[in-house]
């Protein structure tokens, strides 16, 4: 009961924790994004050599700019969650 009081209580801020947790669930999800977006380029071959082509040389591209673009995100967050912190 200690576990689930000290979850509920406003004593400790859950922030951080809850952003690196939606960070972490956010780099799952986008590493299975590229990979099925990759096996679907590469099923696609044999329809569509050129798009196919296209579609495995930009997926790792853009799968490395999400990973950065969340990594902003989740910073700023982090940013303005420590503006409330008082600096000892």
């Amino acid at each position: 009961m200690n576990i689930i009081s000290n979850y509920l209580s406003f004593e400790k801020p859950m922030g951080e924790v809850l952003t690196k947790f939606l960070f972490y669930v956010g780099i799952l999800l986008i590493l299975w994004w590229g990979l099925r977006s990759l096996w679907h380029y590469i099923t696609w071959f044999d329809n569509d050599w050129d798009e196919a082509l296209w579609g495995v040389i930009k997926t790792p591209f853009i799968v490395i700019l999400k990973l950065l673009a969340l990594r902003v995100a989740s910073e700023f967050v982090l940013s303005v969650l420590r503006l409330d912190k008082p600096k000892v």
